[in-house]
C-alpha cells in the first residue's frame, strides 16, 4: 500500500483526520487501519449520502428520531457500545463536530483540512508511483476559483517554500487577498503549510507547472 508512514501516526484514542485530494485512498488508509487494529465494534459512517445519521439510526432500529436530536442519540449510541468510527467524505468541521462522543477513536476523511479542534491532522499525499495521479489533481484542479487556479499555475514556478508575500509579488496582487487564496489551497491538499511559509508536494509542483 506504500502508506507505512501514515498508518504508524495514527493513533487510538482521540479524533484523527486524514486530509487529501479526493481519490488518493484516505479511505484506503483508515481501512487498512482499522483491520490491522482488529479489535472492538466499528462503525462506517459515509457523510456524502443525503442522510447519513438517519441511515445509521436506522439500521439499529431507531427509526422516528427527530432531525435536531440524531447527532445527540448518534453520539449516545456510539458511547454505548464503543464503536469506533469511520466518518467518511466529510465536508466541514460544522459537519462532524456534532458526531463526535465524548471519548474513543474517531477517524475522519475529508479533501478539506478541517482544523478540529484538539484532533490530529494527517496530510494524505499522493503516492509517487500512482497511476491516478494526474486524474486525480486535474479533478481537485478544475474545482478550484479562479484566483486560486492562478495562484496554483503561478507559484508552482518557485522552487522552494514561498511565504505570502512572494506568493503577492509573483501574482501581482495584495497580501490579504493572496493570503486567503493560499489557505484554500491548503485546505484543498494542494500546498502544505509549513510554518509562515508554503510548499508543493513535488508532483503537485509538477502537474501545476502543466497548466496555463
Amino acid at each position: 500500500m506504500g502508506r507505512g508512514e501514515e498508518l504508524s501516526a495514527i493513533r487510538a484514542g482521540g479524533v484523527t483526520v486524514l486530509s487529501g485530494p479526493g481519490g488518493v485512498g484516505k479511505t484506503a488508509l483508515a481501512l487498512k487501519w482499522l483491520q490491522d487494529r482488529g479489535s472492538g465494534d466499528q462503525l462506517y459512517v459515509d457523510l456524502a449520502t443525503r442522510e447519513p445519521i438517519a441511515d445509521v439510526l436506522r439500521s439499529f432500529g431507531l427509526i422516528e428520531v427527530p432531525a435536531a436530536e440524531r447527532a445527540a442519540v448518534f453520539r449516545s449510541l456510539a458511547m454505548r457500545r464503543q464503536f469506533t468510527l469511520l466518518l467518511d467524505n466529510a465536508d466541514s468541521a460544522e459537519q462532524v463536530t456534532p458526531l463526535l462522543p465524548a471519548s474513543g477513536t474517531v477517524l475522519v476523511t475529508s479533501r478539506e483540512r478541517l482544523n478540529l479542534e484538539q484532533a490530529q491532522e494527517i496530510d494524505v499525499e499522493p503516492l509517487v508511483d500512482d497511476p491516478r495521479l494526474d486524474a486525480l489533481l486535474d479533478l481537485s484542479y478544475v474545482e478550484l476559483p479562479e484566483r486560486q487556479a492562478r495562484l496554483y499555475r503561478l507559484c508552482a514556478w518557485e522552487p522552494g517554500p514561498f511565504d505570502v508575500p512572494v506568493a503577492a509579488a509573483i501574482a501581482g496582487e495584495a497580501d490579504c487577498d493572496v493570503e486567503d487564496a493560499l489557505d484554500d489551497l491548503v485546505e484543498k491538499s494542494l500546498l502544505t503549510e509549513v510554518g509562515d511559509a508554503f510548499r508543493f508536494h513535488e508532483l503537485v509542483r509538477a502537474h501545476a507547472r502543466t497548466k496555463r
